[in-house]
């Protein structure tokens, strides 16, 4: 049996993804395809938690695992539960997701130990990567980060973070040296190189899905803030911790961003991709044929996100006056404004996005 493993990069539409492949896990059993609870009910972090060989804190605490003996028996967990359900119906291919596997596992034998896990279950492993352009892919990382408590301003990278993080070429390198180059599915996070220009579609493709079957498409996720609310809630971090703001913030924010995004200057954009021009020049030679002749990147088109962006993040005290009241006068249903002020409440909805590639 051959498994397909999507292993991100993280802010290429991996929510949406695993949030349309669970939707529809009902629809894939039917033709004889697993989307595995077992290491996660959407997103499998149980594949990279179990594979990491020291403490890398956020997945093992999500898998509540405190040390490396407690990682072995949650391995040999998640082995006895995967080969149960891999028992309950007859498959043909199973496909797995978790973008952490791009991101936390960073050792060569951390990748090798995964390799080792999978195979006693298939006999193919195809690794499924989509890469997006660094000066997006840092800004979009930002925003998240802020909204997950962050505190510093948006700024480039020290030139260790970059190659740890932003430098495809080493992460390429590290799943072609354990799977082997023929098993690397490698695709762009931009429009133009998705069929249809669309995500699900393309990934429908790339794992040989028929685009024909009666899929549920779930709601788009992680909306952005604009740069005066991405402020605003930079500056909240510093005053109180994550769990101490008030629930359902973000997704109220989320509701009056309309504002530009926030970005990088000009200047600080372009010597971002300065930095990381070699290596995209190497992975557009390795597995897409050549470097771009009309780009201002050697793997990636020119930016075509038309929204509008300011690298300016300053917010006055009229500003987080404003961006208070519209949150305290806020429906929390219907995301209107009223006239007097709501309390906020648990699990407030958030806005409805148009596409995974917006995030």
């Amino acid at each position: 049996m051959e498994l397909y493993l999507h292993i991100g990069t993280e802010k290429t539409g991996t929510t949406s993804i695993q949030a349309f492949m669970a939707a529809n896990r009902s629809l894939l059993q039917q033709h004889q395809i697993l989307y595995p609870r077992s290491p996660g009910e959407t997103n499998h972090i149980g594949l990279a938690g179990s594979a990491q060989d020291r403490e890398r804190g956020e997945l093992w605490k999500k898998l509540a695992i405190r040390s490396i003996e407690e990682r072995d028996r949650y391995r040999a967990r998640l082995e006895e539960e995967l080969t149960a359900e891999l028992r309950q119906h007859r498959y043909r291919c199973a496909i797995m997701s978790n973008e952490h596997c791009s991101s936390r596992l960073l050792e060569e034998a951390e990748v090798t130990a995964l390799r080792e896990f999978l195979s006693k279950f298939f006999s193919r492993v195809r690794i499924i990567v989509y890469l997006r352009r660094q000066d997006d892919f840092l800004v979009s990382t930002y925003s998240t980060g802020v909204k997950n408590g962050q505190t510093p301003p948006l700024r480039v990278p020290k030139m260790r973070r970059i190659d740890h993080r932003y430098n495809y070429a080493e992460l390429l390198d590290r799943w072609v040296a354990v799977f082997g180059k023929e098993n690397l599915i490698c695709r762009k996070f931009e429009k133009t190189s998705l069929i249809g220009g669309d995500l699900l579609a393309d990934f429908l493709d790339v794992t040989d899905c028929d685009s024909a079957w009666s899929w549920e498409r779930p709601g788009a996720l992680n909306s952005s803030l604009d740069a005066k609310c991405l402020e605003f809630l930079r500056l909240l971090n510093l005053q109180m911790a994550r769990d101490e703001r008030p629930h359902g913030l973000v997704p109220r924010l989320e509701r009056i961003s309309d504002g530009p995004l926030l970005d990088l200057s000009e200047e600080d954009r372009a010597a971002f991709m300065k930095m990381v021009r070699p290596f995209n020049r190497r992975v557009a030679k390795r597995f897409f044929g050549g470097v771009l002749p009309d780009s201002d990147d050697p793997l990636f088109a020119p930016r075509a996100d038309v929204r509008a962006r300011t690298s300016e993040a300053g917010l006055s005290p009229d500003d987080a006056v404003r961006i208070a009241a519209r949150l305290l006068t806020m429906d929390p249903v219907k995301g209107r404004q009223r006239d007097r002020p709501v309390a906020f409440a648990p699990g407030a909805p958030g806005p409805a996005v148009a596409t995974a590639m917006d995030a």
